[in-house]
């Protein structure tokens, strides 16, 4: 008798829009060990190498730019033979517009061009090239809802994101695609820290989570998984929280160092 693996992701053609580093390479290395043929999107020069390093294939794209996503879509689904199975947008930045009084709307508006503009736009030229049966995998932020000073760009766009995750789910569930949005907590990414006091900074921020722990990027590859696979398939429209707790509220190492133990 044979068993069928819900989870199983073998054969799938998988583009991770966003994979050169952070959470997107890691992802893109577990779904290649998972038996999926990966593609990865990015602006990197030795973004070739990166994929080669991982047993994934790489196509420029930047979100920034109209007809690099366009062009960069088209080439993915031809190199994949027409069909993409699994869409993941996980490009994104985190650009410091500063606080509102003093908002830099420049830097508010391109934090806007990228994790919303350009994840729509991704997003809509996906489409194009999937079939009943297709999973789009968004990645958001618990910073959308856990709101904190100083993040106004980057916590707006990703509640614009969410916004958009879920009217996807709804327009596209009749064509038999889900769309789902993963919410990492504290990452140990480049895009998140700087690498001056990096110890600091994360023994800092592990107390914004009920664990108490600071994930590394590989460990986000099986929730992506889950929501890729057909294990999910009764999941559309979702915020999947893998944060650690960040959105359950205020922690018990974050108390302490506001009230002593």
């Amino acid at each position: 008798m044979t068993t069928i693996d819900p989870f199983s992701i073998g054969g799938k053609n998988c583009l991770i829009v966003g994979g050169t580093a952070g959470i997107g390479l890691g992802v893109a290395e577990h779904f290649v060990q998972a038996g999926a043929d990966v593609i990865i999107t990015g602006r990197r020069a030795t973004g070739e190498s990166i994929a080669a390093g991982v047993g994934a294939r790489f196509v420029r794209m930047d979100l920034a730019e109209s007809g690099s996503i366009s062009g960069g879509m088209a080439s993915a689904a031809d190199l994949f033979g027409g069909r993409i199975d699994c869409l993941i947008l996980n490009a994104g930045i985190a650009d410091d517009a500063g606080g509102v009084d003093g908002l830099d709307l420049a830097v508010f508006r391109r934090v806007f061009e990228v994790n919303v503009f350009g994840v729509a736009q991704a997003l809509r030229d996906g489409i194009a090239h999937m079939e009943q049966g297709g999973s789009i995998v968004v990645t958001s932020s618990p910073a959308a809802t856990e709101l904190m000073p100083g993040v106004a760009a980057y916590g707006a766009s990703k509640a614009a994101v969410n916004a958009l995750v879920k009217t996807a789910a709804i327009e596209l569930g009749p064509r038999g695609i889900r769309v789902n949005a993963v919410l990492p907590g504290v990452i140990e990414t480049e895009m998140a820290f700087d690498p001056d006091g990096l110890e600091e900074e994360l023994e800092r921020l592990s107390s914004l989570t009920a664990t108490g722990k600071v994930r590394q990027p590989a460990e986000m590859g099986p929730p992506f998984q889950f929501l890729a696979s057909a294990a999910s398939e009764t999941c559309t429209g979702a915020l999947l929280a893998c944060e650690d707790g960040v959105s359950a509220g205020f922690s018990s190492l974050l108390l302490a160092r506001a009230f002593g133990a």
